[in-house]
């Protein structure tokens, strides 16, 4: 859950620590952290209050990577808060491409290409394993396939079957899901890229330049069309705002445009799907979100059975 704050202790703790900071305004988003904006001088900050100090790390670790087409904001100041930690980046105004309509998201769909395109050619050097990755470079698992299907130690796939199965929404829809990642495992290359695997959620902004990518927290190394996969999974969620783009399309005609090829692309993305679904499945049942628990287990299941 995010740190409990209000505006008022936000302001008290950043005077606390020099900071004369006005005009804080809390912003929307963010399952893990309350963030603010604020001014200090001319100068416009955000400021983010989250339980783990390694997600805002990650953020800093992250601008090594940024560039023209990959945009991040600024971390200027981390350290420790009561109820957790504390990092201060600069702030970029623009809107959620989550707000955008269908027309808008059109036009920015080149930027945010460009932007994946930059993370898929990032050099990781100084960096090891796949899988969600911490603040010193260091992914937890030892393999792209492990990362996938998670069975060796701890086992976090076992874990999450016995807690599903004893919920109400059952194991079934995260067993179909897991047998077929299973099936298309071989087709899934140990290939290292860095992966930003929360593209949606209010975690990219649009300004009059493009995008920008805000919080890496849930950032992994490992195969880059789990981006893709992050938006085709959840496209039918945005069915009413952006029903009229076809997403998976318009990602193929841009690779084509560019010369990649992608050998078993149809196989690694659904593989990539199902990995999104059946660990949704399990994350929103262990926070009580039955609805959205409900909706994700009908779509992992929809593509376990759907052809490539």
């Amino acid at each position: 859950m995010p740190v409990s704050l209000s505006a008022d202790e936000a302001q008290d703790f950043l005077q606390a620590r020099g900071h004369e900071a006005h005009d804080l305004l809390r912003l929307k988003g963010g399952v893990w952290s309350t963030a603010f904006a604020f001014s200090e001088g001319d100068r416009d900050y955000v400021v983010r209050f989250h339980e783990r100090r390694d997600d805002l790390e990650k953020d800093r670790l992250a601008q090594r990577w940024a560039s023209a087409r990959l945009r991040t904001p600024r971390i200027l100041e981390i350290g420790d808060a009561p109820q957790g930690a504390y990092g201060i980046s600069e702030r970029v105004h623009g809107t959620p491409l989550d707000d955008l309509d269908e027309s808008a998201l059109r036009n920015v769909l080149r930027s945010l290409f460009a932007s994946m395109d930059a993370m898929r050619e990032a050099d990781l050097d100084g960096t090891q394993g796949f899988g969600l990755w911490h603040a010193n470079g260091a992914g937890v698992h030892a393999s792209w396939h492990d990362n996938l299907v998670r069975e060796e130690a701890p086992g976090e796939r076992a874990r999450q079957r016995r807690s599903l199965g004893a919920s109400r929404i059952g194991a079934a829809e995260f067993d179909a899901g897991l047998a077929r990642m299973r099936e298309l495992l071989p087709s899934c290359p140990e290939a290292r890229h860095l992966v930003h695997n929360d593209l949606l959620n209010f975690n990219v902004l649009v300004d009059a330049e493009g995008v920008v990518l805000l919080d890496w927290g849930a950032s992994i190394f490992g195969d880059f069309i789990y981006d893709v996969a992050v938006l085709t999974f959840w496209w039918p969620w945005y069915a009413q705002r952006w029903g009229g783009i076809d997403i998976r399309g318009e990602v193929e005609r841009h690779y084509a445009s560019i010369g990649l090829r992608l050998p078993g692309f149809a196989e690694r993305l659904r593989c990539c799907e199902l990995d999104i679904g059946v660990s949704h499945i399990a994350y929103q049942a262990s926070r009580d979100e039955w609805e959205n628990a409900t909706w994700t287990a009908r779509r992992t299941l929809a593509l376990a059975a759907a052809p490539l």
